[in-house]
C-alpha cells in the first residue's frame, strides 16, 4: 500500500511485503538468463578411430613396378660387362666374401682384384653394399635390405641367387660366362674396326628427359615396354650421357640391317629415340664436320679437316685486316699551357691565331743562337720542370 510523504512523516509507516521463498529451478534459470553467468560447458566431441587423421609424410606405396626397378639395377652389377669393365670388377672385388662350405660361414675376407671373377669358389655380397651402388641409390623411394630381398624373391631372376640367410646375393654360376661373350671382349674387334661392345651398344632418347638420370629405370623400361629380342636380353649396362640421353649395351649383336629394321618397325618403346652406336657416331662427326664449316673460329676436338672457302653471307662481317704498325713516338716533349677561361678563343680567326703562336712558342724552345748569331738545334732538351734552384756567379 502506498503511504503519502506527509503521512510518514506523522509515524505512520508502510506495512512490510510478504516473503516468496523461491525454488532451485527458478534461481537457477535465473543465473542462466543474467550476464555474469557462466557458460554451459558442451560435451566431448566423439572421434571415430577410422577417420582419424594419419601421419604428416606418408610412404608411398611399394609397387611391382618399383621391385623390377631394383632387381634390373642389382642385374647389372652381375653381368658379363661388369665383370670384365675395369670400374665394375674393381667394385666386386671389393666387396665379394667367399663361403665356407665346410664350415658353413662365411667369411669376410676381400678377394684380391681381377680382370674377371671365377665362380670355383662360391662368392657373395652383402645388401647393404649393394645399397651404396648409384644403381640404387639413385631410385625413389629409398630403399633398403629388406626391399632389395623382396625384389628377388617375388620379381624372381634366372641370374640371381640368396644365401640360406637372405643377406647375401650372387649371380648363380651355371649362368657365367655367356657362352658367346670372350674372355678378351674388350680387345676384341671386327673387320671395320667396331669393338666387341659397341656392335651390341644402342643409343636411346627416353619420353621423359630425367629418366636417364638412373640407370636401372632405363633397363626396366626397355625391358617391360621396348619389346626387346631374346637374344638382346639380359642388358650388360647403361651408361648415362645426360638425364635425357644414354648408351644401353645389349647380349645380342645390332648390326644386322634387317633384324635391326624390323624391330625399329615396331616403334617400341613410345615416343623414343633409338640408333645403333655406329650411326651414332656417324651423324655426330657429320654434324662436326658442319659445324666447323659453318662456324671456322670454333675449337672443335677429335674433328680434322681443312680450311673450307666460303663466301661470307650477308650476316657475317667480313675479315678486320690488320692494321699497319704506327710510327715509333719521338721522344720530344711539348709543354702544356694552362688557359685560362677568359683567353678561350671564341671564332675560327682566334683559333688559327693561338695555333701559330704555340708553333713558334716550341721553335724557340727547341732552337738555340749561339755566339755568332746562327741558329742551331738542342739536342735532348728536357723540357720537364725542375725543382733545383739556379745558381749564378758573380
Amino acid at each position: 500500500m502506498f503511504v503519502p510523504r506527509a503521512l510518514r512523516l506523522k509515524g505512520i509507516r508502510e506495512p512490510p511485503k510478504p516473503r516468496q521463498e523461491s525454488s532451485i529451478d527458478e534461481v537457477v534459470t535465473t543465473l542462466q538468463k543474467s550476464s555474469t553467468a557462466h557458460p554451459v560447458i558442451s560435451q566431448p566431441r566423439h572421434i571415430d578411430s577410422k577417420k582419424a587423421l594419419g601421419p604428416r609424410y606418408t610412404i608411398p606405396a611399394i609397387t611391382s613396378e618399383y621391385l623390377d626397378k631394383l632387381l634390373c639395377g642389382i642385374e647389372l652389377l652381375f653381368t658379363d660387362y661388369a665383370h670384365q669393365d675395369k670400374d665394375g670388377s674393381q667394385w666386386l672385388s671389393k666387396r665379394y666374401r667367399v663361403v665356407d662350405k665346410e664350415e658353413k660361414c662365411i667369411l669376410l675376407l676381400p678377394l684380391p682384384f681381377t680382370s674377371s671373377i671365377s665362380y670355383n669358389n662360391s662368392v657373395v655380397i652383402h645388401l647393404s653394399a649393394i645399397l651404396e651402388h648409384p644403381n640404387i641409390s639413385t631410385l625413389k623411394p629409398q630403399t633398403t635390405q629388406l626391399l632389395l630381398r623382396r625384389a628377388i624373391e617375388e620379381q624372381g631372376s634366372d641370374m640371381l641367387e640368396l644365401s640360406n640367410n637372405s643377406y647375401y646375393v650372387r649371380r648363380r654360376p651355371t649362368t657365367y660366362p655367356l657362352r658367346f661373350v670372350p674372355s678378351d671382349s674388350f680387345t676384341v674387334v671386327d673387320d671395320n674396326g667396331i669393338s666387341f661392345w659397341d656392335q651390341r651398344t644402342i643409343y636411346v632418347e627416353p619420353h621423359t628427359r630425367d629418366l636417364c638420370k638412373t640407370p636401372a629405370r632405363v633397363a626396366q623400361w626397355l625391358k617391360a615396354h621396348g619389346q626387346l629380342r631374346d637374344k638382346w636380353l639380359p642388358i650388360q649396362a647403361v651408361h648415362t650421357l645426360f638425364n635425357s640421353c644414354a648408351f644401353v649395351v645389349l647380349s645380342g649383336n645390332v648390326m644386322h640391317e634387317q633384324i635391326w629394321e624390323r624391330w625399329r618397325e615396331l616403334d617400341k618403346p613410345e615416343c623414343w629415340k633409338v640408333m645403333t652406336k655406329s650411326e651414332h657416331t656417324k651423324r655426330t662427326n657429320e654434324y662436326l664436320v658442319e659445324l666447323k664449316k659453318a662456324k671456322p673460329w670454333l675449337k672443335i676436338k677429335d674433328v680434322e679437316m681443312t680450311q673450307v672457302d666460303k663466301p661470307l653471307s650477308p650476316n657475317t662481317d667480313p675479315p678486320i685486316e690488320a692494321a699497319a704498325p704506327a710510327p715509333p713516338a719521338t721522344s720530344k716533349r711539348k709543354r702544356k699551357r694552362k688557359k685560362n677561361k677568359a683567353d678561350k678563343p671564341t671564332n675560327e680567326q682566334d683559333i688559327v691565331s693561338t695555333n701559330q703562336v704555340g708553333a713558334e712558342e716550341d721553335n724557340a724552345h727547341t732552337t738555340a743562337i749561339d755566339d755568332k748569331g746562327s741558329d742551331r738545334q738542342v739536342d735532348g732538351l728536357a723540357h720537364a720542370p725542375s725543382n733545383k734552384r739556379l745558381k749564378f756567379c758573380d
